[in-house]
């Protein structure tokens, strides 16, 4: 089983233990020099621990005087001689446990940088760097057109920094022409502009990065694999590069010498093809892949939603890439190879592509990176040891099988205590909250959440489950223990509207999804949240023609993550379903829905034949007091604590159990 995955692989005269390799993610840990640290470390060495054969850092800029600007705040750097001593403590602790490591390396960001210029905390207005002069409408940051003279100098300093990498202990070098920055841009007609060789045919467009190889391999000697990490179509039509172009360009990295190609798509305009969220098939690059594979004789390399073993599996097996490459499965499983090897596929943290680690933490929250899943990401310096054993043992009640319960109950086995978890559901994750969450299309990958708990407790001699149990104030004093974690969710909220409360015609998002609430005619719905428009896709999947959503922010699922959103409401617009942002609900009537338009001062009427109340939640947390009272440790996690979700609540189940 997985006999492609599990075998040995080459990519030029370096071997590689498996074919399953990890792709680049910015982590926001390097200091803001650009200086490699132990938190960066620390993290890489888990993945090589967990089987990955090739580890590919996040990006590092090496022509940082001439292309100034970070295209993320803290991306690494190799442009001097000072970086080498942390970089090798990088390298030397990854080939400690097995694995081997690349640099992926930039000569910039270009257009579409979105960081700070290195010199820190300047106060000058310095503009990015581009091939011409069309600004990224992303990034919208003014820019400045590179020279000839400029890009001859940023090929001879990137070659040299690549000789500088070698020198650190790196296996490989990943050319960074992927995500729509520098390279990019100048193999991309939609920001390629120029009319001297560096712009107009392909072969012009082409001629920075040919040069930028040439470089690297004069620099790096015959035997170092050179990777060049590109798209294969930026998917913003004919104004940018398309995948037939793609492949001629392919054969000329042949013809120069590079040993392998990491395949991605889209920039910054589609950048939800970056990091596709559950909208986005599993494997679906894999057919494009296949095309670049059929033209060239180098290992390609795919990537796309690849987190099951069993699709990855079946890339390989039809021939569509050499390799296969992940970014958020590594994050989310550590352990991915070493788990598919030894056949624990239900011990698996499957990736649910939430894209908070790169959505909500890196792209919009410029933060460190996190993993809904598996709350160690990116702590994992601060437990060289694994997650600590208590000093004393103790009983614990868990009340709650939800997420954030779950995720309490397995971390204080973890630390040796005694936990008992109660729920009134018949299984885990079987709250109604969890089971809306996993109705709407796409989503019922959730439930894989269920089963890694479910596979963790079985092996656990120390968790008791008490399911179909139901604990309320009258039975409190049944439960024993040291300390109690209470985690009982939410329940939806009825504001005081007209009409809302006590009304036939209306359900909660909760009914409808989690329940089979029926839903019938003209539809709107009261809330423009994540819950809401994934209530509005779940019925327009489900035949609905007439479906409006009525948020009063400015857009919908405004807190809701990037990528997420850039997927999604695409597929509510496409499916007819009618969004009324900045509106309030005045009254539910008989047939219909009084709204207001706060930025049109008017009211008017939307036909309804079924209202669904997807207005927010609020904690349910009866059970505080008779716990506070009986309990001398008591703590709430979750939608209990306040407003919270999947990647919330596991946090501070983490994080909980350590207090105890």
């Amino acid at each position: 089983m997985f006999e492609k995955l599990l075998a040995p692989g080459r990519i030029g005269k370096m071997e590689l233990r498996n074919h399953v390799l990890m792709s680049p993610t910015e982590t926001h840990f390097t200091s803001p020099d650009g200086m490699i640290n132990w938190a960066e470390i620390d993290y890489y060495v888990e993945r090589a621990k967990g089987g990955a054969a090739l580890i590919t850092t996040h990006q590092m800029q090496g022509n940082t005087k001439i292309d100034p600007i970070d295209p993320y705040p803290r991306s690494a750097r190799f442009d001097d001689d000072c970086f080498i001593p942390m970089l090798t403590e990088l390298t030397e602790a990854v080939h400690n446990e097995g694995a081997k490591i690349s640099a992926l390396a930039s000569p910039g960001g270009g257009a579409q940088a979105l960081g700070m210029p290195y010199d820190a905390g300047t106060l000058e207005d310095i503009p990015n760097v581009a091939p011409g002069d069309i600004e990224c409408p992303v990034a919208q940051r003014k820019v400045r057109k590179l020279t000839v003279e400029e890009i001859k100098k940023s090929v001879e300093v990137f070659g040299k920094g690549c000789g500088r990498l070698k020198r650190s202990g790196f296996d490989a070098i990943t050319i960074h022409a992927h995500c729509g920055y520098l390279i990019a841009e100048f193999l991309s007609p939609y920001f390629n502009n120029r009319d001297d060789e560096y712009g107009g045919s392909l072969e012009n467009r082409a001629r920075f990065l040919l040069e930028l190889v040439a470089s690297c391999r004069e620099n790096v000697g015959p035997n170092m694999p050179i990777i060049v990490r590109l798209a294969m179509d930026e998917f913003i039509g004919d104004a940018g590069r398309c995948l037939p172009e793609t492949i001629e360009l392919c054969k000329m990295l042949e013809s120069a010498g590079v040993d392998a190609l990491d395949c991605g798509a889209g920039l910054f305009q589609t950048m939800a093809l970056i990091s596709p969220p559950v909208y986005y098939e599993k494997g679906f690059m894999a057919d494009m892949t296949a095309e670049i594979k059929k033209a060239v004789s180098i290992p390609v390399i795919t990537q796309g939603r690849l987190q099951d073993p069993e699709v990855a599996e079946k890339v390989l097996e039809d021939g569509k890439a050499d390799f296969v490459s992940m970014g958020r499965a590594w994050i989310a499983e550590p352990e991915w190879v070493n788990k598919v090897a030894c056949g624990d596929l239900d011990g698996m943290r499957r990736c649910i592509s939430c894209d908070h680690c790169i959505g909500d933490r890196i792209a919009s929250g410029n933060q460190t990176l996190r993993c809904t899943l598996n709350a160690m990401a990116g702590r994992e310096h601060r437990f060289p040891y694994g997650y600590p054993k208590a000093a004393d043992k103790k009983k614990v009640v868990v009340i709650g099988a939800g997420p954030a319960g779950l995720e309490a109950a397995y971390r204080l086995a973890l630390r040796g205590h005694d936990v008992d978890l109660y729920d009134k559901a018949d299984k885990l994750c079987g709250g109604e909250q969890i089971v809306a969450a996993s109705t709407p299309p796409c989503k019922d990958n959730l439930m894989n959440v269920r089963k890694f708990y479910e596979t963790q407790f079985g092996r656990m001699d120390n968790v008791t489950l008490h399911l179909g149990r139901e604990i309320t104030k009258e039975t409190v004093s049944e439960l024993k223990g040291d300390a109690v974690v209470l985690a009982t969710g939410a329940i939806p909220i009825a504001p005081p509207i007209p009409g809302l409360r006590d009304n036939p015609k209306v359900v909660t998002a909760i009914d409808v999804l989690a329940h089979g609430a029926p839903v019938e005619g003209k539809v709107v719905i009261a809330g423009g949240g994540q819950v809401g428009v994934e209530t509005a896709h779940w019925l327009a999947e489900k035949g609905f023609k007439d479906v409006a959503v009525v948020e009063m922010m400015s857009e919908l699922s405004i807190d809701g993550e990037l990528m997420t959103k850039l997927s999604l409401h695409p597929l509510l617009e496409e499916a007819g379903v009618k969004s009324y942002v900045s509106h309030q609900i005045r009254s539910i009537n008989e047939d219909s829905v009084t709204v207001y338009d706060m930025n049109g001062d008017r009211e008017f009427n939307i036909e309804a034949d079924t209202v669904v109340n997807a207005l927010g939640k609020k904690p349910l947390a009866d059970l505080e007091e008779p716990l506070k009272e009986q309990f001398c440790q008591y703590y709430v996690i979750g939608d209990a604590r306040g407003r919270s979700n999947i990647c919330t609540g596991i946090e501070q189940g983490f994080i909980t159990a350590l207090k105890i």
